[in-house]
């Protein structure tokens, strides 16, 4: 089931991000760079809404296949 939310920062740096979900009440969700799946894997910039996929390994939830919404 694809989500939806707004980027709401990006580290260059780290390669990190995080992802505020239109659902009302959850908080916001990490991303990776490499969770990107337009060709050239731009960050998005702050404000852009995006849809993802969720994932949870070792306890931890995380955005991924990231397409522009």
């Amino acid at each position: 089931m694809k989500l939806f939310g707004t980027v709401e920062s990006f580290d260059e740096t780290k390669g990190q991000g995080l992802i505020k979900p239109e659902e009302s009440g959850k908080t916001a969700v990490g991303f990776e760079k490499s969770a990107i799946s337009w060709e050239n894997k731009t960050p998005p910039p702050v404000g852009k809404r995006l849809s993802y996929d969720l994932s949870e390994t070792g306890g931890e939830t995380r955005a991924i296949n990231l397409q522009n919404a």
